[in-house]
């Protein structure tokens, strides 16, 4: 029997790290209530970045196969920019789009973007890393007009191990930073499994509960031109 197949119309690329054992699953979770809409997937090495920066060689390989299965848009979907202050990934966006010829965007920048548009301005946040690193996720998070009011740290240090974080855990941590009324409450890693977790405990709280991994996703899913139609729903996950 002849096989025929088909060429979704809309198409975002996910370029993710190395390490990563969740995004995949989220992306395609996501996808399942857009039909039309497909994603394909790039890893660049999680490790061997400059301190101050990314390995612009290794995100224009990565970049660049994804852009011969012509993708609408191309997405970081990875937390790292607001560790390193957000520029380098506005400046790795360029660079994608000036190599690719594709629009690029970063979960980091896309979650800046979307507290600004919704007024939020006192966050909680749950990351993955070390005290230190939540520090510095303070001070750039406050650079962008967004105040971390309450934060936990999981003190993951081995990014792999962040996907086995139980979402017990993430529950009751989560359940703890609700006690300070932010405006929103973020889960920052997306190795993390917090869109398990997000609609559930939004609904528990009556506070957002945003995940990192999903807010980059849907982003890119809004860039292709979804309609407000095709959208509503994902809305309700927010």
């Amino acid at each position: 029997m002849k096989m025929t197949a088909s060429v979704a119309a809309r198409a975002f690329g996910v370029l993710l790290p190395s390490s990563n054992r969740v995004v995949e699953r989220v992306t395609r979770a996501i996808i399942e209530g857009f039909p039309g809409i497909d994603a394909c997937f790039s890893r660049v090495p999680y490790g061997g970045h400059p301190a101050a920066g990314y390995d612009e060689a290794a995100f224009l390989n990565a970049a660049g196969m994804l852009a011969q299965a012509r993708p609408g848009v191309i997405l970081w979907n990875a937390t790292r920019g607001a560790l390193l202050g957000f520029e380098p990934d506005r400046k790795l966006c360029k660079l994608i789009e000036r190599e690719t010829g594709i629009p690029a965007t970063t979960t980091a920048l896309e979650t800046v973007a979307l507290f600004r548009s919704r007024c939020i301005r006192r966050i909680a946040i749950l990351q993955q890393g070390t005290p230190a690193e939540g520090v510095r996720l303070e001070e750039n998070f406050a650079r962008e007009g967004i105040e971390i009011v309450t934060r936990r740290d999981l003190e993951v240090r081995d990014n792999f191990e962040a996907a086995n974080v139980n979402i017990e855990t993430m529950a009751r941590l989560v359940d703890e930073l609700a006690a300070g009324k932010p405006d929103g409450i973020l889960i920052w890693s997306t190795n993390l499994s917090g869109y398990a977790l997000a609609g559930t405990l939004t609904s528990k709280l009556g506070i957002t509960v945003f995940d990192s991994a999903a807010i980059g996703i849907l982003s890119a899913i809004r860039k292709l031109g979804v309609t407000n139609e095709e959208f509503s729903w994902a809305c309700r996950e927010f």
